[in-house]
Parts: C-alpha cells; sequence; structure tokens
C-alpha cells in the first residue's frame, strides 16, 4: 500500500512538472519584442501583442523610430508553418544575404522567418492577402501604430511565442523615400521595387504577462497554474495525506 500511494505522489508531481504554467491558455496572455534593424535601416522599436480574453483575437501596439524610407511601410507577423502548427524560426543576419548584393530581400528572409500569417494593416483586411496593401499601412521614419480585434490564425493560436514581427521598406538609393520606378525589383513581384519588400526591423515575441485561467467553476483565478497542474497538485497532496495517515496508524500500533 505504501508503494502503490507513493507511485501515486511521484506521478502527480511528474504531471504538474510535465504541464507547468507554460502550457495554460493564451487567453489574456501578452507578448512583447524588440524590433533590431535589418539592411542598414537605421531604425529600432517595439511591439507588444495582447491577446483578447476569448482567445480569437489580439492588440497589437507598435512603434519605430529612425526608420530611413520615409515611406510606406508594410508590417506583417510572420511563421513557419508546417502543417497546422507554427515552428520555430528567427531573424536573419546579414549572412542570409545569399547573393551577396549587399541587401537581405524578402527571399532570402522568409527561409528564417516564414511566411505572412498576418497582415499588420490600419484598416480593412489583416490576412496575408493584404501583405502588400501599401496604402493601408502606416508611412514616415517613425511608426505609431496600434489596432485591436485582429484576427489570430489557427495555427498562429498555440505558437504566439514562436512567430516574428517584420517591418518593411528600406531606402536603398539615398532618395529618402520609395522609388517605384527602382531597377532592382521585388523578390515577391515585379509590380514593386525591393527596397519597398526589404525587411527593415525583426523582432520575436516572448510571453511576458499570463492571462487568468479558466477554472472549474467558469470564473478566473490568476494562479498562473491551469487545470492539468492543479490536478498534479492535487495527487501528491492527496498521496501525502493517505501516505500521512497510513504512518500514523502503524504509530498507534
Amino acid at each position: 500500500m505504501r508503494k502503490t500511494l507513493t507511485t501515486l505522489a511521484t506521478a502527480g508531481a511528474a504531471l504538474m512538472l510535465a504541464v507547468g504554467p507554460a502550457a495554460a491558455d493564451h487567453e489574456g496572455t501578452s507578448y512583447t519584442g524588440t524590433l533590431d534593424e535589418l539592411n542598414g535601416s537605421g531604425g529600432s522599436g517595439e511591439v507588444t501583442v495582447t491577446v483578447s480574453d476569448d482567445g480569437e483575437t489580439f492588440a497589437v501596439d507598435l512603434d519605430a523610430d529612425g526608420l530611413n524610407l520615409d515611406g510606406p511601410h508594410a508590417m506583417h507577423i510572420h511563421g513557419i508553418v508546417d502543417g497546422d502548427e507554427v515552428q520555430a524560426s528567427a531573424c536573419p543576419t546579414m549572412d542570409a544575404d545569399a547573393d551577396g548584393d549587399g541587401v537581405v530581400d524578402v527571399a532570402e528572409g522568409i527561409p528564417f522567418y516564414g511566411s505572412i500569417q498576418v497582415s499588420l494593416t490600419t484598416e480593412g483586411d489583416t490576412s496575408a492577402d493584404s501583405a502588400l496593401a501599401v496604402e493601408r499601412y502606416p508611412a514616415g521614419t517613425s511608426i505609431d501604430y496600434y489596432r485591436d480585434g485582429i484576427a489570430i490564425p489557427d495555427a498562429v493560436k498555440p505558437n504566439i511565442d514562436k512567430v516574428h514581427v517584420v517591418v518593411h521598406g528600406l531606402d536603398e538609393n539615398g532618395n529618402g523615400m520609395l522609388d517605384m520606378d527602382q531597377e532592382t525589383r521585388s523578390s515577391l513581384t515585379d509590380d514593386f521595387p525591393r527596397e519597398g519588400t526589404a525587411p527593415a526591423l525583426c523582432g520575436e515575441l516572448t510571453a511576458t504577462a499570463m492571462g487568468p485561467v479558466q477554472t472549474g467553476g467558469g470564473g478566473t483565478a490568476d494562479t498562473g497554474i491551469n487545470g492539468a497542474a492543479a490536478a498534479g497538485l492535487g495527487l501528491v497532496a492527496l498521496g501525502g495525506l493517505f501516505i500521512g495517515r497510513r504512518r500514523t496508524a502503524t504509530d498507534q500500533a
């Protein structure tokens, strides 16, 4: 009997450790990231992504300064999707410039941070279909962007800490503006110059504030412990209780 109860307690502890707070639902969770310069854009920035209470949408707050392009900046959430899951990814370095022309273009960046999952437009559609809707993106050397109610793709919902935020738009020829007649065209389409789609900033998201966890009674509790972890704690307590009682009975005998 003692061996059985000890095994029960050990199993409960193992379950608690295996699940842990990291497996908690992402509802209400906030993620932040630092946006680092790419391609000599001169810029830097910060981004915060906050998931709604129902887990279906998020709000994005993005600020950036020092960009050398005084023009539209397409902004996206990128991710490497395999089936219905987002895989780990990374921001590229200049080593990703495979052709050695001095610019990491879109085609060279995608293997690192993946394809477009969300378009951070100022209005309207936020899917990948709006990837180049430049009239609906922020413009200028500084960006002050906020939008809520952005639909989260199903593959992204459980993997927000694996996606990357990328701000595009680079002044290559030094005239400060988007040069639609630039000879070098985007690797996405010949209808757009490369400097309009080349990545200028990139950053990964990290969970910084966990949201409330649903309890069995339908309320919320900011315990940081989800249901499975609580069950593990219960098994530990239950096993300890019975072991303690058996020891007391043995001592009294």
